[in-house]
């Protein structure tokens, strides 16, 4: 194989190479946080420590299956209504989040304040069952569910659905992927000269 024939292969490689580190660095995939493996009822804690979060209760439990479903959660309160606030850290920056809200009756409503860090990037008002759409806010540490119901049983949240952001490590391979293929365009350039 002569040394021009040869450069090419090798370019095309490392080419096809590059490009699949780089949409492997930049997509981040959906993640959740499942209740599913939690028996239904009181939890006889205020305190859940998932693999990807930490959810703590300002009441007196938390509950899984308030409102007839399985896998919701929400923060009890010592009168057994689902009207205690209720905070979930994340173990790492998140974005694209949002989460469902069910159980819902006239008089319940929560305010959820949205933080990155220490900052309070925003807060959305929320009473009704349905979808909490969080995705305008990004890099997000943790949300607090602040209950102000009046009247009704509270909320039950499930269906929290997010997209962790990259490490580091992933910005760094995705800039050495970059590199490398601006290498290899300058030097196909040269060679064609």
């Amino acid at each position: 194989m002569n040394k021009t024939l040869r450069s090419i292969t090798l370019g095309k490689f490392v080419t096809i190479a590059s490009a699949g580190l780089i949409l492997v660095s930049a997509s981040a995939s959906a993640d959740t946080l499942d209740f599913s493996g939690l028996s239904i009822g009181a939890q006889g804690s205020t305190v859940l420590v998932l693999p990807n979060a930490t959810i703590t209760s300002f009441g007196s439990d938390i509950y899984v299956g308030a409102a007839g479903i399985d896998h919701e959660i929400c923060a009890l309160t010592g009168g057994g209504n689902c009207e205690a606030d209720l905070r979930v850290d994340f173990s790492t920056a998140v974005n694209s989040l949002s989460f469902v809200t069910s159980g819902w009756h006239s008089g319940d409503h929560i305010d959820v304040n949205v933080y990155s860090g220490a900052s309070l990037l925003g807060t959305v008002g929320h009473s009704s069952n349905g979808l909490v759409d969080l995705s305008a806010f990004s890099l997000v540490t943790s949300i607090y569910l602040d209950d102000s119901s009046i009247g009704g049983a509270g909320m039950a949240y499930d269906h929290f659905i997010f997209a962790p952001v990259p490490e580091p490590e992933t910005y760094a391979m995705l800039l050495a992927g970059l590199g490398l293929l601006g290498f290899m365009a300058r030097r196909r350039k040269e060679s064609a000269v």
